[in-house]
């Protein structure tokens, strides 16, 4: 068995295909399998704090509109 190993480029998108963004897009919330995901009990909330976002080097705040 050939294994392959993969490093995403977080700067490059994978492209969905036409039929791929359509399912996505019809996805509802109750359609999403969160099972997997751990529950934030009341530790994680207690160990929690607020950061301020950071600064691109002209000024204006680095967010994600993807």
């Amino acid at each position: 068995m050939t294994t392959v190993k993969y490093t995403p480029n977080p700067h490059q998108k994978p492209q969905l295909t036409k039929e791929q963004e359509d399912k996505l897009m019809a996805l509802c919330d109750q359609d999403i399998d969160y099972s997997d995901i751990p529950e934030l009990d009341n530790d994680f909330w207690q160990k929690a704090g607020q950061r301020q976002p950071s600064k691109t080097p002209s000024g204006g705040s680095i967010t994600n509109h993807s």
